[in-house]
């Protein structure tokens, strides 16, 4: 089995899967009593299709994955809400060859801490995040259809990645 280390999330870090999307270190663009707007803190390509907004709702399992999946055409990003969530990713390789995956090894494991986010690349191989030391949500941006139209899952229950959680690390 192979085991990964769970990484606090970094922008350099995560730099080869997408963007970090996270408290910005920049003046608000406006602001009044009790509020403070930041506009465009991460900007999504779509190729014409309106995004969605998909709703998770997560319950603590074995830090484990045996499945990715990945859009060849679609951007997806994962905002943690309310807890903390662990998000697996493997480099984009072979496009001309979607179903093949990359030596589980290559696969990366990001905590990524509530109140930030990923936007993961096209052809990022990922699955769904999973949650830390309780039930918890995430919110999801995922352009329409591509749950049925753009998507690839590659799935390995004999040789299923073992993740050892990263020790909370707030920017």
């Amino acid at each position: 089995m192979v085991t990964l280390a769970a990484e606090p999330l970094t922008p350099d870090a995560f730099a080869p899967y997408g963007r970090v999307v996270q408290f910005p270190v920049r003046s608000p663009d406006a602001e009044g009593p009790g509020w403070r707007w930041w506009a465009e803190t991460a900007l999504l390509a779509g190729d014409g299709r309106p995004w969605g907004v998909g709703y998770l709702d997560l319950e603590p399992v074995a830090a484990q994955f045996d499945w990715a999946e990945r859009h060849m055409r679609t951007l997806e990003g994962v905002f943690a809400t309310a807890g903390d969530l662990l998000v697996y990713v493997g480099p984009g390789d072979h496009p001309d060859e979607p179903g093949r995956v990359p030596p589980l090894e290559r696969f990366r494991v990001f905590r990524v801490p509530a109140g930030s986010g990923v936007v993961m690349d096209r052809g990022v191989w990922h699955g769904e995040p999973l949650a830390i030391g309780g039930p918890t949500r995430a919110l999801v941006l995922i352009l329409e259809g591509t749950e049925r139209h753009d998507v690839t899952v590659a799935r390995f229950p004999d040789t299923p990645v073992r993740i050892e959680e990263a020790p909370l690390s707030r920017p």
